[in-house]
C-alpha cells in the first residue's frame, strides 16, 4: 500500500492584508452608526456599529488575496499558473505604481490589486496561448518574491 502524495510546501506565501489605516477608517463607522441611531436609542446604534464594523473587519480579511509559490505554480487568490509558463518577474516600487495601475495599465493584464499596499510585482507570462501579457499582484514583500521567481 502505497503513501498518499503530500501537498507540496510553498516557497513563498503572503496574504495581503490592507493596512491599518483602512482598519481604523473602518473603525469610525461606529460612532457615526451609534450618531444616526441616536434619537431612537444609541444602545442599538451601538450594537449596530459594532457588528457592522467587526463584519466588515472579517471581511476585510477574509477577503485579502493570498499569494502562495511553490515549485511547480503560483498562485494568486483563485488563479494559478505554472511555473514554466511565466517568464521575468520586475519589482515595481512605490515611485512606480501609480503608472503602472494607471496609463501603462495593459486592459488584458491579470491584476490582483490591495489598495493600501504601495508596492507590487509584475510578472510576464511566456505561454503563447495565453492572450494575458502579464500579473500585477500588490505584495509587501515584491523583492523576495521576484528573487524566487527569477531564480528558476
Amino acid at each position: 500500500m502505497s503513501e498518499p502524495e503530500k501537498p507540496e510546501s510553498p516557497l513563498y506565501k503572503e496574504r495581503v492584508l490592507p493596512n491599518f489605516g483602512t482598519f481604523a477608517a473602518i473603525f469610525a463607522l461606529l460612532p457615526s452608526i451609534a450618531i444616526i441611531s441616536e434619537p431612537f436609542d444609541i444602545r442599538i446604534g451601538l450594537a449596530i456599529g459594532v457588528v457592522a464594523v467587526i463584519a466588515i473587519w472579517t471581511l476585510l480579511i477574509l477577503r485579502a488575496p493570498k499569494i502562495e509559490l511553490s515549485q511547480l505554480e503560483l498562485k494568486v487568490g483563485r488563479v494559478a499558473i505554472l511555473r514554466n509558463l511565466i517568464g521575468e518577474a520586475e519589482v515595481i516600487s512605490k515611485e512606480g505604481i501609480f503608472l503602472e495601475r494607471g496609463p501603462k495599465l495593459d486592459p488584458g493584464a491579470h491584476k490582483v490589486f490591495q489598495g493600501s499596499v504601495k508596492t507590487a510585482i509584475k510578472i510576464s507570462i511566456s505561454d503563447p496561448e495565453d492572450p494575458t501579457p502579464y500579473w500585477l499582484i500588490s505584495t509587501r514583500k515584491p523583492d523576495k518574491l521576484a528573487e524566487l521567481l527569477n531564480k528558476s
